[in-house]
């Protein structure tokens, strides 16, 4: 269903609070609450996209649903970087509303979203300023796996920025070296603290940045650090919302269907997930719960690893063979007849088994809302950011399913595929010879190990220990990857994942 708009071209109007009445007589969902009684409850550090399909809109839902309930927690954004005074200066003439659109194959939907009341200019001193409101509940983050400053899967207390804040407590530069401030200041004046909530799609998310914050805190003054460890909450959560990168088409669209312009209009799928550890500070949270898909639970655990394996797991195996076979994006993978079968018959043998009940859910209905979305054509997700970084992937989303499946006598010969066909992608070219850019820190050992296993599979597996550990020497993992490689490298992939396929239907 497309609401096309009763205006013409010449027009249209900006996104504004004086436009939203208009919007709403063309049927478009706009805040039907007073923004002006919103009271800021939650400072959110990275005002992405994601952000705003997933707290935001879930914020939002919650003010419209039960605007007594959610008035206690509007959201305040601000960000460090310069691309965060960029969003800024976009979404401040538009009273810092903002466009979500839901979009599959059948719908475009639009609605505008009024939880965030401010966007703070980037300068420590305002953040600052606003952390040490005791009204500030929640700290929310999206700063992506990069802006927690890991080596080697630890937090880097030798960071120059981090080394920076480790030295000049009054004066960080880093958003944990705000936080340690601003919790002193909260300490030394007897108000209550914060909860820092990670909303980065980052397994075990809250136990991440409670490690940046404290370990930062510790070096600083260890009984501060160890004071914080026990007072301040850090709630882990599951983050799930497919939302893709804003392009020129996204303004295009809002203007052409809907009838109004927006500067920065953020594109996602319809289906959301956020399940949250109910640990947060004697402050209080916003009863999301009421709202669909939200959960708070005692541990986020078992959440994570379903996602882990089946989501995460599926794009980490789709994405080789998609890119052999020079597709652009995971829709196109769907309805290419042999990956999709293949990545089925994997899920449903190999994955779905390999994952522990968890509370609520159907594993096998699970997946198959997964396969459906992997299917939205409209959401334009790259193979591309999927093959990245292989060596950090493959042994998170991969890996231990192998472990898991040879400990429980389980198959794996899919999984030993998986394998061997990012094995194949890292020898550089796809199955039509065009060449595939290094996309790895270790890209150029990753091909050299690649070119190897042509003749000798074992090398592949025997010089990643970082991929593969204890499971390389495995007989049963040996074997079924040289099977892999060479039916990939004489037959090529399509035949490959059929050979598997057909096997697995005589079971």
């Amino acid at each position: 269903l497309y609401i096309s708009a009763s205006v013409s071209v010449q027009n249209i109007m900006r996104l504004s609070s004086t436009l939203l009445p208009a919007l709403s007589e063309r049927g478009i969902s706009v805040p039907k609450f007073d923004r002006s009684k919103i009271r800021p409850g939650i400072l959110h550090v990275g005002i992405g996209n994601f952000h705003r399909a997933h707290m935001a809109a879930y914020i939002n839902d919650l003010m419209q649903t039960n605007f007594e309930a959610g008035r206690d927690w509007g959201i305040i954004g601000c960000g460090l970087l310069h691309f965060d005074q960029a969003k800024r200066d976009l979404l401040e003439p538009q009273d810092w509303l903002q466009t979500l659109v839901e979009r599959d194959t059948d719908t475009m939907k639009a609605q505008i979203l009024g939880s965030m009341t401010d966007f703070l200019p980037i300068n420590m001193e305002k953040i600052q300023k606003a952390l040490e409101n005791p009204e500030i509940k929640i700290v929310s983050m999206t700063v992506t796996e990069a802006g927690y400053f890991l080596k080697g899967g630890k937090f880097d207390l030798d960071n120059e920025h981090v080394q920076h804040d480790i030295a000049n407590l009054e004066n960080p530069k880093t958003i944990f070296g705000v936080l340690c401030k601003a919790a002193r200041f909260r300490k030394h004046n007897g108000l209550p603290l914060f909860t820092v909530l990670s909303c980065d799609n980052i397994p075990h998310n809250g136990d991440m940045v409670q490690t940046a914050v404290i370990s930062l805190a510790r070096e600083q003054d260890k009984s501060f650090g160890d004071w914080m460890c026990e007072h301040v909450a850090f709630p882990n959560s599951m983050v799930d919302r497919i939302t893709p990168a804003s392009i020129p088409e996204h303004k295009s669209l809002v203007s052409e269907h809907f009838g109004f312009e927006d500067a920065s209009p953020v594109f996602c799928e319809p289906f959301r997930q956020w399940i949250l550890e109910d640990t947060f500070s004697a402050a209080g949270r916003p009863p999301l719960d009421t709202l669909e898909n939200v959960k708070f639970v005692p541990a986020v655990t078992p959440y994570e690893f379903m996602k882990i394996r089946i989501l995460n797991g599926g794009h980490a195996s789709l994405c080789y063979p998609s890119a052999l076979l020079d597709l652009e994006y995971v829709h196109q993978s769907m309805e290419n007849p042999a990956i999709s079968a293949f990545l089925d018959t994997l899920e449903r043998r190999e994955i779905v088994p390999s994952v522990p009940p968890v509370p609520e859910t159907v594993l096998a209905d699970y997946w198959t809302t997964i396969a459906h979305r992997f299917s939205n054509p409209t959401l334009s997700d790259k193979i591309g950011r999927h093959c990245l970084y292989g060596l950090s992937r493959q042994p998170q989303f991969i890996t231990g399913t192998i472990k898991d499946n040879l400990q429980a006598g389980r198959p794996i010969d899919g999984l030993a595929m998986v394998s061997a066909m990012w094995c194949r992608y890292c020898q550089g070219f796809t199955e039509s010879g065009t060449e595939i850019p290094p996309d790895d820190s270790q890209w150029d050992r990753l091909h050299s190990l690649a070119m190897e296993a042509k003749s000798n599979p074992s090398a592949w597996l025997n010089g990643l220990p970082e991929a593969y550990g204890a499971v390389a020497s495995s007989p049963l993992l040996v074997e079924a990857f040289q099977k892999a490689l060479t039916s990939i490298q004489n037959d090529g992939v399509e035949a490959a994942m059929k050979k598997y396929v057909a096997g697995a239907k005589k079971e």
